[in-house]
């Protein structure tokens, strides 16, 4: 996710404020891929769960089409 996202205000309610949830890895604990972003005062979804998964496996196999 680009910074420039993570500025951007709520279109519900305008707050900057977000929440970040992340999907643990359940080997290593204290590793873990982004998962939902929301806002923290009225709750619009920005990226679902779901999307999150689609942009990582994107990326994933943008990275190994580069490997190539």
């Amino acid at each position: 996710m680009k910074m420039e996202d993570l500025l951007r205000p709520c279109p519900k309610c305008g707050s900057q404020n977000k929440t970040q949830h992340r999907d643990l890895d359940k080997q290593f604990l204290a590793y873990g891929q982004n998962g939902e972003l929301k806002c923290s005062d009225c709750g619009h979804i920005f990226v679902t769960r779901d999307e999150a998964i689609d942009i990582r496996r994107a990326e994933e196999a943008k990275e190994e089409a580069e490997k190539e």
